[in-house]
């Protein structure tokens, strides 16, 4: 029997997910495009890439140890982004308060730098703690982004999140490979 990886589905959504809105938010191929469906189409990027790939993950971390001594630690990050994709798409999709979803990316950042501080302490420095490093940096530039609409706040987190797909993809090929 080969086993299968279920991080590696989780780290496909991550990674889908962050190319994705980092592409849109630095106006690749969005010239010309109808916004509405635009916004409404990374909505559900983000709730079925973003967030029930990462919820599966974390799951699987929890209740097969996958992850083997790093199994809570990890399914409790997955667990977090795939619930914060979660909303992130139900916004897109649904609309609300620009101001309130910057104050969720605080609460975020606090609870990313913990996970951050955590991969660290575990040696996981490459890729994972500088990919949630960046993670740190988006969100700290998502904050201001969504509470001013400043353009080049929204290119900086474009660049974090392409820059999260491309850390990402060295976490995802291995995990295709096990």
């Amino acid at each position: 029997m080969i086993p299968v990886n279920p991080e590696a589905i989780g780290l496909f959504g991550l990674f889908a997910t962050v190319i994705c809105f980092g592409l849109e938010q630095l106006g690749v191929g969005v010239k010309g495009a109808d916004h509405e469906k635009l916004t409404r189409t990374l909505g559900y990027i983000a709730i079925f890439f973003g967030g029930f790939t990462q919820l599966f993950t974390s799951l699987c971390m929890y209740l097969f140890s996958v992850g083997g001594d790093h199994s809570v630690y990890l399914g409790t990050v997955f667990g977090f982004f795939g619930l914060f994709w979660i909303l992130v798409g139900f916004f897109f999709i649904k609309g609300g308060d620009k101001k309130a979803m910057a104050h969720f990316f605080l609460c975020g950042l606090i609870l990313c730098i913990g996970f951050t501080i955590r991969a660290f302490q575990d040696g996981l420095v490459w890729p994972l703690g500088i990919d949630l490093v960046v993670i740190d940096v988006l969100l700290l530039t998502l904050i201001p982004a969504w509470y001013t609409g400043k353009p080049a706040l929204t290119k900086l987190a474009g660049l974090c999140n392409v820059a999260i797909g491309v850390i990402s993809a060295f976490l995802l090929f291995p995990a295709l490979f096990l």
